[in-house]
């Protein structure tokens, strides 16, 4: 009997820490990381290293030149069943997206951009996603498989906005791009899905055009420095969390040439305060000695980082005189 309430609260521990990590207690740490990566000069970077149209076109001129109005972060949702546009104003990002029998989909980044070759307005529709874990054990689901629903609901959602009646013509290419700070191999991966031809008889060929409408972009972030530009940009953005927030602007500043606004600074201040990422670190670490000892690592890194105690009860399932005991302990440590 006592073997299993000592399962039972060990299983209770882990999923409120999990739930604390990966589900909405970190929204606040999510926002500001959305609000980091709408800035131009992050999104040319990711759309330079992810997107073929813009492989040998400059991060300056997908910046300034392409990317199509303000991209929108976690604005007031639209109507997408009679859905409007206004003009050249694009719809906002993290919109609900879906239909009365669909249900919603959120988007974190919604923007759109043009194509270089023809200067064609609204060429790509372009989804961009922050995700902190790709495990399925976390998600209970498969991320591809999310990806693939996104990309889907982006052409669908077209209708009636970008195309109307029987105009499938009318229908603009989308990439879904998904920022995952982990790797299944532990190495940096990005994985590129598309649509492609197969010849099962005869020899004809259709133009890719006609077909080539959604494209799927994983990119996940490796333990081990990545040489590859994007890569070794995320990672000290989102994993590399003994840097400061001084130390990531003079990174961006001197290695990337990038004009850091007042915005930009507080997005990477906040996100440094927040360290949500040196807690989920801690708990991976911890958990190798046992539950327990995973949440007494979250709950000391909760505290050094300004952490109330509602806050770290709510993520540990620790009482309030503990946490107390822990905030002495770590307060003789530092005298």
């Amino acid at each position: 009997m006592i073997h299993r309430k000592s399962k039972r609260r060990n299983e209770a521990l882990e999923k409120n820490v999990l739930d604390y990590l990966y589900g909405e207690e970190n929204s606040q740490y999510d926002q500001h990381a959305k609000n980091l990566l709408s800035d131009r000069q992050f999104l040319a970077e990711i759309l330079q290293e992810t997107v073929a149209e813009y492989r040998n076109v400059s991060r300056k001129d997908i910046a300034e030149k392409y990317i199509e109005g303000m991209p929108q972060v976690s604005q007031v949702p639209v109507n997408l069943d009679f859905p409007t546009r206004k003009g050249k104003k694009i719809r906002g990002a993290r919109n609900e997206d879906g239909s009365p029998t669909e249900g919603i989909v959120t988007y974190d980044i919604f923007f759109y951009a043009r194509l270089p070759e023809s200067l064609e307005q609204i060429a790509l529709i372009i989804n961009i996603e922050a995700q902190r874990t790709y495990r399925e054990s976390k998600l209970h689901y498969d991320l591809i498989r999310r990806a693939i629903y996104y990309g889907c609901r982006m052409i669908s959602s077209q209708k009636e906005r970008d195309f109307t009646k029987q105009d499938y013509n009318g229908i603009h290419k989308v990439y879904t791009i998904w920022l995952c700070m982990e790797s299944p191999t532990e190495e940096s991966i990005i994985n590129r899905y598309a649509i492609h031809e197969e010849q099962l008889l005869g020899r004809y060929v259709e133009k890719s055009t006609g077909y080539d409408l959604m494209t799927i972009i994983m990119v996940y972030l490796g333990k081990e420095m990545s040489a590859n530009r994007l890569v070794r940009l995320l990672q000290v953005l989102f994993t590399e969390t003994e840097k400061s927030a001084q130390e990531k602007e003079d990174f961006l500043r001197d290695k990337y040439d990038m004009t850091l606004t007042e915005e930009i600074g507080e997005e990477l201040t906040s996100m440094c305060n927040l360290s949500l990422g040196i807690a989920e670190k801690a708990y991976n670490n911890g958990i190798e000695q046992g539950i327990e000892k995973g949440v007494i690592k979250v709950a000391r890194t909760m505290i050094r980082n300004g952490s109330h105690n509602n806050e770290i009860s709510a993520a540990t399932m620790l009482s309030s005189d503990k946490i107390d005991a822990l905030r002495d302990e770590i307060k003789k440590q530092l005298h």
